[in-house]
């Protein structure tokens, strides 16, 4: 209902939950896809290849995104002033998350991440991993993006900066989880580290 208020062409691609997403799903009017069960990289591809707009902006089902920030970051997208525009939950401020430990840990490794991207790409950036994010259909499908799971976030960071493509970032609060359990498991931080690290050979 919330989305609504920001777009008539709302899509939600699920990962074959047994609940009744699909039925929600087509009484709130929003268009419903299954994934090919691969993982989130696959959902977003699934949802980018169906999308009818120029901007795609990707928002989690399970109340941790504040969607107070999708005017400003689709107007950035459609003004062109930006090609990828995501959520920083470090200037935006998410401290009921990062307050468990899980939550520290979680915020130590991403700080780590972004401090070697910055360092091998030159930027200043402050989150590379938050999912809220919007990015020009026509920039993602030039990306040719391989993941399909978790690292698909990282990878479409890197490769707009590799190719020369403009990102911006706003504040944007991430909230506890409402709902559901997360599928991130610690073995995705070693890939995304594993990923980064390349970039220096």
């Amino acid at each position: 209902k919330i989305l609504k208020k920001y777009s008539n062409d709302i899509i939600v691609v699920d990962g074959h939950s047994q609940d009744k997403t699909e039925a929600v799903t087509s009484k709130m009017g929003a268009r419903f896809y299954l994934d090919n069960g691969k993982g989130k990289g696959d959902a977003m591809k699934i949802g980018v290849l169906h999308a009818k707009r120029d901007i795609v902006i990707f928002f989690d089902a399970d109340g941790s995104h504040d969607p107070k920030g999708i005017p400003e970051m689709a107007k950035l997208l459609l003004s062109k002033k930006a090609d990828f525009v995501m959520g920083s939950r470090r200037t935006g401020g998410s401290f009921d998350v990062e307050m468990s430990f899980t939550g520290i840990i979680r915020s130590a490794g991403c700080d780590f991440l972004v401090m070697l991207i910055n360092k091998r790409y030159g930027t200043k950036l402050t989150d590379v991993l938050y999912s809220f994010r919007g990015i020009r259909k026509p920039v993602f499908t030039k990306l040719r993006l391989k993941e399909d799971g978790f690292g698909i976030e990282q990878e479409m960071v890197m490769s707009c900066l590799k190719n020369g493509y403009k990102i911006k970032e706003i504040p944007s609060r991430e909230y506890a989880r409402g709902w559901g359990v997360s599928k991130l498991r610690t073995i995705e931080g070693f890939r995304f580290l594993t990923k980064v690290l390349l970039e220096y050979v």
